[in-house]
């Protein structure tokens, strides 16, 4: 067994003061307070952001569209694809390769649909790029294909400020009736001119070239009656009744050249035609032209009295055109014979014919008004509808409802638009026709 042994360690205490504090380890690295650096970076921007192609015909193809990519960053943008994706894409066509773009750089590219099939496509063409924070910019492409196309047409309503207008009237045995038709509705045409504020001379001449106080001197009261006039409507009235005896050689052809050539113009009828003003003529006859003057060569001269031809019109109320004429409504028994002659110098003229045969004469003055106005109350379509289901008419924006009164109806004999009563556009108005057509591709 070991010896052990024991060990006595004495402390001496007492008080002493020490500082326990340590000193901070002092930093290697200093603290950098200064702003970072500015990213350096491209920015993409495609616009627009999404392409609406309607409804196409089907196998057809649409107008192109536009697409613009553009970089708006500070460092080069580089644009790896541009390409179709979804169901459907192979309706869509690319035209235009993508390039790298420098800041404030950029390029297009046209997408053209042609579907394939009658149905709905939405495919999306997808722009791939180093854009950080866009490197997929999607654009969306919608489009119908359709056994029918969509067209538009679009017309703005013209009007002339200054309008002088020649009536031509068949005094002859059978025109009382008709006479009288003119008369009661006169308002409706001289309420247009109101309406405008137009600045106008209304006169008239017979047909009968025999009888030498007619001859195509401007009959009535006054010589001719303007806007100064207190009351238009009733010197009209009186001006217009010429009784019933006149010559049965109806020659509205010769009166017209007579009213408007020396030595009438500045002799009897001074006054009546201005150089400023538009001009109209209407023959009012239940009997086809009997003037030595074919309608071509009547046409020729009488376009040619203004330097600018859109600003005459010839119109006529006569018999209706062909073979047989028409028979009068008023139970007289009288038939008015074609009126051809009369008819194809309005097709030259750019006026219009409105059957002597109506039995009331309100729709017809209110055309003839319009027309000499310089206004137009039907307007003829680019196409031929399809449908008159999904025809849409606008009048500045607001849609006219399809009514032969007050309304529009459809022309399918003109292929056109026509307007009735208080539908009929205001000078300045827009009028877009939307419909339906089918056939080859545009």
């Amino acid at each position: 067994m070991r010896p052990t042994a024991s060990i006595l360690v004495l402390f001496a205490l007492g008080c002493t003061e020490y500082d326990l504090s340590r000193p901070d380890k002092e930093d290697p690295t200093p603290v950098d307070t200064s702003p970072p650096e500015p990213t350096v970076a491209p920015d993409i921007v495609v616009t627009p952001t999404s392409l609406e192609f309607g409804v196409i015909l089907r196998e057809c193809p649409s107008e192109p569209q536009t697409v613009t990519v553009e970089n708006v960053g500070d460092a080069e943008l580089i644009v790896g694809s541009v390409s179709l994706q979804g169901s459907g894409s192979s309706a869509f066509r690319l035209d235009g390769q993508p390039i790298n773009l420098q800041p404030n750089e950029s390029f297009t590219f046209d997408v053209t649909f042609t579907p394939t099939a009658w149905t709905r496509f939405e495919v999306d063409v997808v722009v791939v790029s180093n854009d950080p924070d866009e490197p997929e910019v999607a654009v969306g492409l919608m489009g119908d294909g359709g056994e029918d196309q969509t067209f538009e047409d679009t017309f703005v309503q013209e009007y002339f400020d200054e309008v002088d207008v020649l009536w031509v009237v068949d005094n002859s045995g059978s025109m009382s009736s008709a006479i009288a038709q003119v008369q009661n509705n006169f308002s409706h045409f001289i309420g247009q001119f109101l309406d405008l504020g137009l600045d106008y001379h209304i006169g008239v001449v017979t047909t009968d070239m025999d009888n030498p106080a007619m001859q195509g001197q401007l009959q009535g009261p006054a010589t001719y009656i303007d806007a100064s006039n207190p009351d238009p409507e009733a010197a009209f009235l009186v001006a217009v009744d010429q009784g019933s005896n006149g010559s049965g050689s109806e020659r509205g052809f010769e009166a017209t050249r007579a009213a408007l050539t020396e030595p009438l113009i500045s002799g009897h009828n001074a006054g009546f035609l201005r150089e400023s003003a538009a001009l109209a003529t209407i023959v009012v006859s239940d009997e086809d032209d009997d003037s030595n003057i074919l309608p071509s060569n009547f046409a020729s001269w009488y376009n040619g009295l203004k330097s600018d031809p859109s600003t005459v019109t010839f119109s006529a109320i006569c018999g209706d055109p062909g073979f047989t004429g028409c028979l009068d409504p008023f139970g007289t028994g009288v038939t008015a014979t074609p009126g051809n002659l009369y008819v194809d110098a309005v097709d030259r003229t750019g006026g219009i014919w409105q059957s002597i045969c109506t039995a009331n004469f309100d729709t017809a003055l209110r055309h003839l008004s319009v027309t000499a106005a310089g206004m137009s109350y039907e307007f003829s379509l680019t196409r031929t509808p399809s449908s008159l289901a999904t025809m849409v008419v606008t009048v500045n924006g607001t849609e006219v409802p399809y009514a032969l009164n007050d309304g529009w109806i459809y022309n399918s004999d003109n292929n056109s638009v026509v307007f009735d009563g208080e539908a009929i556009p205001d000078p300045g108005a827009e009028i877009v026709v939307t419909y339906p057509v089918s056939g080859e591709c545009l």
